[in-house]
């Protein structure tokens, strides 16, 4: 038995850190809505919500709650619910502190505490058919970065490095489906590896984008595809593997490819990218991928448009940006609180717009 124990321990120590770690968060979460209720006029919600948390609580710190013995399942689940956890406790405080510095809404606060709930109640125990699982899966992640053959590295570097350069430079403002995205939150992380960036809000991830070195596998088709069915709703996600020489089959796929809301795309470090060009989706998001250091920043887009438009309406900087109607809408919005144009038909049912003078 003992044999056993150093191998499932890991797994205990994770859920109990974690464990921790959103009690903590919860009472601090609980300290931010008796501020609430102090300065809300109508503070019951904010009193029921409390009286949530703290049951919420309780219940985190309970190991034998019937809601997490009904399962079993994988290591990789198990995984993935205790980091569905950490980031539903986090977005709740961060969330909470954001409605305590600006607007409150109430149902926004209380779509966070049931958000933290549904964790809660997915959290997984660790049982010992975990174990190999996580053997293998910390023996995979010992030996990712010796995955690399030492002849691929230095340009698989080269072209992450490029990748991170674009990232940290630009954002997606306007995503496939035309809405404005300038306003919402641009991270990427960086690996040894792969770089991974996601655009969006607490509440929210429009688009994910991903470039990772890939093993030629012979499963891999069907590893896209899993992939590829996994993506959440309203979510798209972009993926390119990056290799040298990829194989007929695996390029074929790729260049027929298609998908709702999964785009792919593979990057030859002797030839460039590769992706389906009849795509619309796979064609606007591949800036991110290519070798192109050079892209046109949406706000020199605007100054074009407003220097050659003595005035315009919504739809007419719609079309020229790309945007759909609510996406202009919400820019417009944006450009009138800058300053940077005037409604000349003071909020009409057609308005239209110029540009504002400078100062």
């Amino acid at each position: 038995m003992q044999d056993n124990a150093p191998e499932i321990k890991p797994l205990e120590n994770i859920r109990t850190e974690n464990t921790g770690s959103v009690v903590n968060k919860i009472e601090l979460s609980n300290q931010i809505l008796d501020k609430l209720i102090r300065i809300f006029e109508k503070p019951h919600e904010f009193r029921k919500l409390r009286k949530k948390l703290s049951t919420l609580s309780m219940e985190v710190q309970d190991k034998n709650l019937t809601a997490f013995k009904k399962k079993t399942s994988s290591y990789d689940n198990f995984i993935s619910a205790e980091n569905q956890l950490k980031q539903a406790s986090y977005e709740l405080i961060s969330g909470l502190e954001e409605h305590l510095n600006g607007k409150i809404d109430v149902k926004n606060i209380s779509m966070l505490v049931d958000n933290l709930e549904n964790s809660i109640n997915s959290r997984l125990i660790p049982s010992s058919e975990m174990k190999n699982q996580s053997q293998a899966s910390a023996n995979k992640k010992e030996s990712r970065t010796g995955l690399i053959p030492p002849d691929l590295s230095n340009e698989l570097h080269l072209y992450l490095n490029m990748l991170q350069t674009k990232y940290n430079k630009n954002m997606p403002k306007i995503l496939f489906c035309g809405d404005y995205a300038g306003d919402l939150n641009w991270k990427y992380t960086r690996e040894n590896d792969k770089i991974k960036a996601k655009l969006g809000s607490l509440l929210e991830v429009p688009l994910v984008l991903e470039a990772r070195y890939q093993q030629k596998d012979v499963q891999l088709i069907e590893q896209i595809q899993q992939q590829a069915n996994n993506v959440k709703k309203g979510q798209h996600k972009c993926v390119c593997l990056i290799n040298r020489s990829w194989d007929d089959e695996i390029k074929d796929f790729t260049l027929r490819f298609i998908h709702p809301n999964f785009v792919l795309y593979l990057y030859d470090l002797k030839e460039g990218i590769i992706h389906n060009t009849k795509n619309e989706m796979a064609q606007h998001y591949a800036y991110w991928f290519n070798a192109e250091h050079d892209k046109q920043k949406l706000d020199d887009i605007v100054k074009g448009f407003l220097d050659s438009h003595e005035h315009f309406i919504v739809q007419e900087l719609g079309d020229a940006l790309g945007l759909n109607y609510k996406g202009t809408e919400k820019l417009i919005q944006i450009l009138l609180r800058k300053g940077t144009i005037l409604d000349v038909t003071f909020g009409g049912k057609n308005p239209k717009f110029i540009k504002a003078k400078a100062k």
